[in-house]
């Protein structure tokens, strides 16, 4: 979505107000995040919001004044009172209306920088962790300590994996926004592969379990005791050949001192060929 559109369409008051559909609310907030003129803009709706609320104060304090005399007239007779009953009660139900109108945009707007708030969180780590893989593949330490398992496969395929290894394909897992799986084209990567996560460091777990299943549920791979390496992150490395295309969920559980295990993450990925 580019910023021409926004403006022809007037999404940020749309936005604002709550009556954006759901895609186009997230496409409108991927380019709110780095755009300043529309962020300028939802903040201008905002005060306008603000005086909204300082008008409504305003009149409610002006039905007050206006009870207060139509008290008056009510001692004056059941016709006038009948009367000032009839203008109060007509004096009072716009000021009702604001004011719920402006507790659900409170409520809306709250909900959508929570919302935004942690999925700047999430894009941030997938950021870090992407440049500090980069980095130590350029400057690979000697004390890296990456945390590599294998299945059981036959003994072939065991030999091709004891042999050194040379730029390997990494290829990092998160947590889609969207649901749909990270897609992983084998036909540009020949060769073995390797599988990341973050796994964070979290001082409750030992070590860490990784499952992976294919479709209908099938196990294809178990391995325990994985530790992360010191960017945090959780890798494993599989040889050439060992996923067929199709799809694929790779289950994260963190392993505690008292034989427990805890789920700690899940994603889906799909292997094309």
């Amino acid at each position: 979505m580019d910023h021409s559109e926004i403006q022809e369409r007037g999404l940020v008051e749309l936005y604002h107000r709550g009556l954006l559909p759901p895609d186009e609310e997230a496409l409108f907030e991927e380019h709110f995040v780095g755009c300043p003129e529309c962020q300028e803009q939802l903040v201008y709706a905002r005060g306008f919001q603000k005086g909204l609320k300082t008008l409504a104060a305003e009149d409610a304090a002006r039905t007050v004044v206006q009870a207060g005399l139509l008290a008056w007239l009510a001692r004056r007779g059941r016709l006038a009172g009948l009367l000032a009953a009839v203008l109060v009660l007509a004096a009072l139900l716009p000021a009702f209306w604001l004011a719920a109108r402006n507790r659900d945009l409170r409520a809306s707007a709250a909900e959508a920088r929570t919302w935004q708030q942690r999925w700047e969180e999430e894009r941030k780590s997938a950021e870090d962790l992407r440049r500090q893989l980069a980095e130590s593949r350029r400057r690979p330490k000697p004390d890296d300590r990456i945390a590599t398992a294998t299945p059981t496969p036959p003994a072939p395929r065991q030999e091709g994996l004891a042999n050194p290894l040379f730029n390997t394909p990494v290829f990092l897992l998160t947590i889609a926004r969207d649901g749909e799986p990270a897609v992983l084209d084998l036909a540009k990567q020949p060769g073995p592969i390797a599988l990341a996560v973050d796994a964070g460091d979290d001082p409750r777990f030992e070590s860490y379990r990784v499952t992976i299943t294919a479709a209908g549920g099938r196990r294809l791979f178990r391995q325990g005791g994985l530790r992360p390496n010191v960017l945090e992150a959780l890798m494993v490395t599989f040889p050439e050949g060992f996923f067929a295309a199709g799809d694929y969920r790779l289950e994260v559980e963190g392993l505690k001192p008292d034989s427990g295990a805890e789920a700690v993450g899940g994603y889906a990925f799909r292997v094309v060929r």
